[in-house]
């Protein structure tokens, strides 16, 4: 190379210094700077003529003075070292964080005799770290605060749900108590007549019984030979008493509320054996049942203490009446619903009290406490239909209920 090439190449490579964004620091192996360019001087704070033959420890930050010893050495045994992430000290005190490289200084002869450092400013990037490592701590902070609100408002809400749970629980047995209630109070209100009814019976077989005996003791074959017969007319008394007592208790019995797939026929003639007792008045009654609408979604206790009030009901109102006809029918009104309906020939509702039939003690009956059709509709709602009231096409009243049918296809012949 020539020395005016020489001249050129050391004139360009200075340009090159002297124009980057990075300090570029050159000092001998003791540490003495020997060269800064503009942007040391731009990141420092220093111009050239103030630190140029100074210690470069002057801009070592507190706390770490020992690094550039370390530093010196590695480079005078060869070592090169790169983007080591540290913090220097500016002119004015303030820290400032940089990515150093450092790298030996040859003579020609190749022995080492200085260090060149290249400064890179990381202050801004080193503060945004920081900031994004804030903003993830106060995000992770906000979250796990979130988190446990959350947390206690599902506690909340689940402790609600308990207590909601426990009152629904609590009035679904005060609901089952009023309707044993109501039985009771039906079974009190029919308690002479039953007693009545029951003495006949037992009169009746007790009778049948002392014939027998008589016949025995006639010492008459003839006689003799009609007292099974006899017998088995006492039996079928005893067997009818049974059967009254066997209605009776079913119809007050507490029991759990269970819904279940009924036999429509079977809960009517039930409910109107138990409803026609006692009955001082001759009532003619049919039935009407549709066989599409035979089995239904029910509560059979319940619903039976519906059928029960209402025909006695109908019994009551037609008392004084000279037609005394009673008429139930089933029927379906679509695929999920069938209809009971109840006519009797009475004398029909009053405007005045109809429109407000189904209301806690409204009651067309001179002594009654006006619970019963409250409480009916009450069952059959909470089964989910509906209980309404009519006139009679053909004089009288029509009181009508739905429930959930029951798909007929889905049992065989035998249930």
């Amino acid at each position: 190379m020539t020395n005016s090439s020489s001249l050129d190449y050391w004139q360009s490579a200075a340009a090159v210094v002297e124009s980057s964004n990075d300090a570029i620091i050159c000092t001998d192996l003791s540490g003495t700077i020997t060269s800064w360019n503009k942007a040391a001087k731009t990141i420092f704070g220093y111009p050239p003529e103030e630190v140029i033959g100074q210690p470069v420890f002057l801009l070592a930050a507190p706390g770490r003075e020992d690094e550039m010893p370390i530093i010196l050495d590695q480079i005078i045994r060869g070592e090169r070292i790169q983007h080591y992430e540290t913090v220097r000290c500016h002119k004015e005190g303030r820290q400032i964080a940089i990515s150093l490289s450092v790298s030996p200084i040859r003579s020609v002869s190749g022995r080492i005799v200085g260090a060149s450092k290249i400064a890179r400013d990381i202050t801004e990037r080193k503060e945004a770290e920081a900031e994004l490592h804030r903003l993830n701590e106060t995000l992770e902070q906000r979250v796990a605060e979130r988190t446990a609100e959350l947390e206690e408002l599902n506690r909340q809400l689940q402790a609600k749900i308990a207590e909601r749970e426990g009152t629904d629980r609590r009035l679904r047995e005060l609901q089952s108590e009023v309707f044993h209630a109501a039985r009771l109070s039906a079974v009190g209100q029919m308690a002479a007549t039953l007693a009545h009814e029951l003495n006949q019976v037992m009169t009746a077989a007790a009778n049948f019984v002392n014939a027998s005996r008589r016949l025995l003791a006639s010492g008459d074959r003839h006689k003799i030979d009609t007292v099974p017969k006899v017998m088995d007319e006492a039996a079928v008394e005893i067997l009818r008493a049974g059967r009254i007592i066997g209605r009776l208790r079913a119809f007050v019995s507490r029991g759990e509320t269970e819904r279940r797939v009924e036999n429509v026929v079977t809960m009517i003639e039930e409910s109107t054996a138990l409803a026609l007792i006692g009955t001082e008045t001759s009532v003619r009654t049919s039935f009407h049942f549709d066989p599409k609408a035979e089995r239904v979604f029910a509560d059979r206790v319940q619903i039976q203490q519906v059928l029960v009030n209402l025909m006695r009901n109908a019994v009551e109102a037609m008392a004084g009446c000279r037609r005394r006809e009673l008429e139930v029918r089933s029927a379906l009104l679509d695929d999920q619903t069938a209809e009971v309906a109840i006519f009797d020939s009475g004398p029909g509702l009053d405007k005045s009290v109809a429109n407000h039939l189904f209301e806690p003690f409204v009651s067309t009956k001179p002594n009654g406490m006006g619970l019963g059709l409250s409480i009916c509709c009450s069952i059959v709602e909470a089964h989910g239909g509906r209980l309404k009231s009519e006139p009679n096409p053909g004089g009288g009243t029509v009181f009508r209920f739905t429930l959930a049918a029951a798909p007929t296809r889905i049992f065989s012949d035998g249930d």
